[in-house]
Order: structure tokens, then C-alpha cells, then sequence
């Protein structure tokens, strides 16, 4: 059966079917957000944080990235300014994944797209940006980024809320390697994107100054790294764009000159 006859890609999927492929698709990635959701919950109570307060920042960012540099923040002193900056400067990377998704969701309700963008994450974004492209979501495409994006935080919050039960039991969490889960996870979905130019620039500048910034305190080479991939991102974007523009006035020209040609042979 070839792509383009799979119950997905003909539309046949009931609104419940779609909720549930969603839901499915994350399931590779739950062996990776269960650990670090935990890891979450025992640093944010580590670093001085109440139980409510721990969880009421991972409801609020949905980040495990921005999540566990605020941790790191919290525990330095660093204040509350620069914690709320340093989190909106590590999304950034979702302008880029807007970017990407919005010629595949122009279909989608507005508000629709408002609750999908706060549960937009690096997994859903892989998992969904592929099957969108082989055209395999069409009708209801919300549902099945509802049912992905839905599963992860939930998963997120439960672990979360482990992680803090468990907290006085594991006081040395980074021993225990939690983390290499979603470094692996990371790895595979960044080798999948190398395959559009785009994201290989993004992934290649950024990776370059994570590791020329190491240095600066307060995880400050992230969020600079950050900043350096989101600016590369957007430029390949525009860069595209100008070039597809360039390209279909020439397109055109010559598509009236063999239309002039067939007319003069007539």
C-alpha cells in the first residue's frame, strides 16, 4: 500500500482515531520525558524550590530544556528577570518550527492554533513534520497534534510530580544518568532533520557556539546559541523565499515563450 493509500493520507480517520494516532506517534518518546520528567522534579526541589512551585514552572514553560537551565538559574541566584528572558530566548527555536509547519496548518482554526503552538515541542515537531509532508495527515490535523502534544505534557507532569515525591530518596540525580535518554532521543531527531539544508545550518551554527560559549556562566552559551540558530534559521527562510521569487518571473518569461513558439509553428 503506497502512501498516498493509507486510511490517514484518504481522510478516513475518525476525529477519535486521529486524537489516538497522535497520541501513539509520542510513544518512543515517553522512554526518554519519564526520566527527565523525574530528573525535573527532584532539581527543581534541589534548588530551593517548593513542590508547587517546581511543578508550576514545568506547567508553564512545557520545556525541559528551559525547564532544567531555570533550575540552574534558581540555584546560582541569578534573578527573576534574567530567568524569564533566558526561557523565552531558549524558545526561540520554536519560530523556526512555526515557521516550517505554517504553510501545513493555514486549514487549521485559529484558536486552534494557539493551544497547538503551547504544546508545540522538539518530538511533536519531528514526529509531525514528517507525515505532513508524505501527506499523511489531512482532514483533522489538529486533532493529531492535540493527541501527541496531550500525551508528552501529561507524561511530563506525572513524572514531574514522581520526581518530587522521590526527591529526599535520590539526592544525586546527575549520577544516575537520567539524562541520557533525551540526549539520545536528540540525537536521532536532529540526524533525521540534517536532511533538509535548513535545519542542518540551524543545527551546525548553534552546535558551533554552545561549544565556543561553554564558558560563559549561567548556561549562557545555550541561550546564545539559541539566539545565533534562531537568526541562522530565519536568514535560510528568507533566503529561500527571495530565491523561489527570483525564480518565478524566469518560470513565467519562459512558459510565454514556448507558448509563443507553439503559436508561431501553428
Amino acid at each position: 500500500m503506497s502512501t498516498a493509500d493509507t486510511p490517514e493520507a484518504m481522510g478516513l480517520l475518525t476525529p477519535r482515531q486521529q486524537l489516538l494516532a497522535g497520541a501513539k506517534s509520542m510513544a518512543p518518546f515517553l522512554a526518554s520525558a519519564i526520566p527527565m520528567g523525574i530528573a525535573g522534579g527532584v532539581l527543581g526541589l534541589s534548588s530551593g524550590l517548593s513542590a508547587w512551585s517546581t511543578l508550576g514552572l514545568a506547567m508553564a514553560v512545557n520545556s525541559g530544556t528551559a525547564q532544567f537551565v531555570g533550575f540552574a538559574l534558581i540555584a546560582d541566584g541569578a534573578g527573576w528577570l534574567t530567568i524569564i528572558l533566558t526561557t523565552l530566548i531558549l524558545g526561540l527555536r520554536m519560530l523556526i518550527y512555526s515557521t516550517i509547519l505554517i504553510p501545513h496548518v493555514k486549514d487549521v482554526p485559529q484558536r486552534w492554533r494557539v493551544l497547538l503552538g503551547f504544546g508545540l515541542i522538539d518530538a511533536v515537531f519531528f514526529v509531525a513534520i514528517e507525515r505532513l509532508k508524505k501527506g499523511e495527515l489531512t482532514r483533522d490535523k489538529h486533532l493529531y497534534f492535540l493527541g501527541a502534544s496531550g500525551v508528552m505534557y501529561v507524561t511530563w507532569m506525572l513524572s514531574t510530580v514522581v520526581g518530587m515525591i522521590l526527591g529526599s530518596a535520590v539526592p544525586d540525580v546527575e549520577k544516575l544518568g537520567l539524562d541520557f535518554p533525551m540526549t539520545a532521543m536528540f540525537v536521532a531527531m536532529l540526524a533525521t532533520g540534517l536532511a533538509n539544508w535548513r535545519v542542518a545550518a540551524v543545527i551546525c551554527t548553534a552546535g558551533l557556539t554552545v561549544m565556543l560559549a561553554h564558558g560563559l556562566p549561567y548556561n549562557l552559551g545555550v541561550v546564545l546559541a539559541t539566539v545565533v540558530g534562531a537568526g541562522v534559521g530565519t536568514a535560510c527562510e528568507y533566503a529561500t523565499k527571495g530565491s523561489k521569487d527570483d525564480e518565478a518571473p524566469d518560470t513565467a518569461a519562459e512558459e510565454s515563450e514556448n507558448t509563443e513558439g507553439m503559436e508561431s509553428s501553428r
